[in-house]
C-alpha cells in the first residue's frame, strides 16, 4: 500500500493538464521521501511502483521535461552543520541599485537577493558555516557595497512554517533552516575532509543512472563503497535528511505569495504573531528585530490572488488582532537566485580577500 502524503491530492487537482497516471504519482511519492543509500537506488524504487529500472528513469525524465519535478537532490540540516543565516536589507539609489548588488553578489553565501518596493530597495539571504562570524560578513559586505543604510533581520521566533525562504520558493530552496544567534561563537562541525568533499559532491546534479553512488564515487577518485559509507555518516550526524525529488511550486502551489510586515507593540507581539498563525491564508510568520525608521518586527507572508485580495485578507486579520501598522513589501524583481552551496571553496577565496576589512567592520 502506498504511503499516504498531503501533496497528492494536490497533484491531482492542480496538475490536470499534465498526463499523469497513477504509476506516476506513486513514483512522486516514493521519490519525495528519498532514495535509498544502496549501489542501484532506482532498482529498489522500481520494485516500489512495480516498474523496470528503465522505465523509472524514463518516467522521471519525463516529470522533469513537463516541468513537475525540479529534479533528485541531496536536502540538507543546516543546523547539524552549524550554518548561519538571515535576511538583509539595504537602501540604495535607484539608478545605482543594480551596480551595487553585484559586489553584495561576490560573496559566495548571498543566495537570493530582489529589489523591493520601498525605501529599503534591496534585500537578500545570506548563510555562512559556524567557524565564520555571519555579522563579520555582512559588515565586510557593507564596507564594500557602501549602502545608505543597512539592516540586519534575523529570525527570532518563528510562529508558523518552517523559513522564509523556503516559502518563497519551495523548489528551489527546500529548507534553509534561518537561524543565527548573535555575536556567539558556533563550534565548527567536525566533519572529516572527505565526508566535507561528498557534501560538495551530492550538491552537483545527481545522477539519474543505473549506478548514481558509483559515478559519484569516480568524479571524488574513491570506491563506491567509501560514498556508500560516508553518505550513512552524513545521516547518523544528522546533515543529511535525505536524496528526493521537489515539485515544481508553481505546478502545484501556484497562488502568488506576499510579504506583509506589521508593527505590533512590544508586549502584545507574541499573542498578535500567533493570532495571525491561525489564518489559513498565512502560510508562513515570524518575529524579527525591529529599527527606528523601520518599526515592522513581524513578518507575514500571505496567500492572495492579486492586491485586492490580499487587502481583504489583512483586513479580516485586523479585525482578529487590532488595526496595527502593517505594510505590503512588494517584490519588483530577484537579482540573483542560486541553490545553496555548503562548504564552497568560494567562500573560502572570499574571507582571504575580505578579511583584511574585518577589523573597522563594525566601526
Amino acid at each position: 500500500m502506498p504511503p499516504r502524503v498531503d501533496f497528492v491530492g494536490a497533484f491531482r487537482s492542480s496538475c490536470a493538464e499534465y498526463p499523469m497516471d497513477e504509476k506516476d504519482r506513486l513514483l512522486l511519492t516514493y521519490l519525495h521521501q528519498g532514495l535509498s543509500f544502496v549501489s542501484r537506488p532506482f532498482e529498489v524504487l522500481a520494485q516500489k511502483t512495480q516498474l523496470d529500472s528503465a522505465g523509472v528513469m524514463v518516467r522521471i525524465q519525463k516529470l522533469k521535461q513537463e516541468g513537475i519535478l525540479t529534479g533528485i537532490k541531496a536536502v540538507w540540516n543546516p543546523r547539524a552543520f552549524g550554518y548561519q543565516s538571515a535576511w538583509v536589507a539595504m537602501k540604495f539609489d535607484p539608478a545605482e541599485l543594480a551596480g551595487h548588488s553585484e559586489i553584495v553578489h561576490q560573496h559566495p553565501g548571498v543566495i537570493y537577493s530582489c529589489e523591493r518596493e520601498h525605501e529599503l530597495n534591496f534585500w537578500f539571504f545570506i548563510a555562512v558555516p559556524g567557524d565564520h562570524d555571519l555579522e563579520t560578513h555582512l559588515r565586510c559586505i557593507e564596507k564594500f557595497a557602501a549602502p545608505k543604510r543597512t539592516l540586519f533581520l534575523p529570525v527570532r521566533r518563528v510562529f508558523k512554517g518552517t523559513d522564509l525562504l523556503n516559502v518563497t520558493d519551495p523548489g528551489m530552496f527546500p529548507g534553509m533552516g534561518e537561524h543565527f544567534e548573535k555575536r556567539k561563537t558556533v563550534r565548527a562541525p567536525e566533519l572529516s575532509a572527505p565526508e566535507i568533499e561528498l557534501v560538495r559532491a551530492l550538491q552537483e546534479k545527481f545522477p539519474v543512472a543505473d549506478d548514481p553512488f558509483r559515478d559519484i564515487a569516480v568524479r571524488m577518485n574513491v570506491s563506491e563503497g567509501q560514498v556508500l559509507e560516508l553518505t550513512a555518516s552524513l545521516v547518523r550526524r544528522g546533515c543529511l535528511r535525505r536524496i528526493g525529488s521537489f515539485f515544481n511550486p508553481a505546478a502545484v502551489f501556484g497562488k502568488p505569495k506576499h510579504l506583509v510586515v506589521w508593527h505590533i507593540s512590544e508586549e502584545k507581539l507574541d499573542r498578535g504573531g500567533a493570532g495571525i498563525a491561525e489564518f489559513q491564508e498565512i502560510v508562513y510568520a515570524d518575529r524579527r528585530p525591529s529599527y527606528p525608521g523601520f518599526p515592522y518586527s513581524l513578518y507575514t507572508m500571505i496567500e492572495a490572488t492579486d492586491a485586492t485580495e490580499l487587502e481583504v485578507i489583512v483586513r479580516r486579520i485586523e479585525d482578529r488582532i487590532g488595526k496595527w501598522p502593517s505594510e505590503a513589501l512588494v517584490t519588483a524583481r530577484e537579482f540573483k537566485k542560486n541553490r545553496m552551496k555548503y562548504f564552497p571553496k568560494e567562500l573560502d577565496v572570499w574571507w582571504e580577500q575580505s578579511r583584511h576589512v574585518a577589523e573597522t567592520a563594525f566601526h
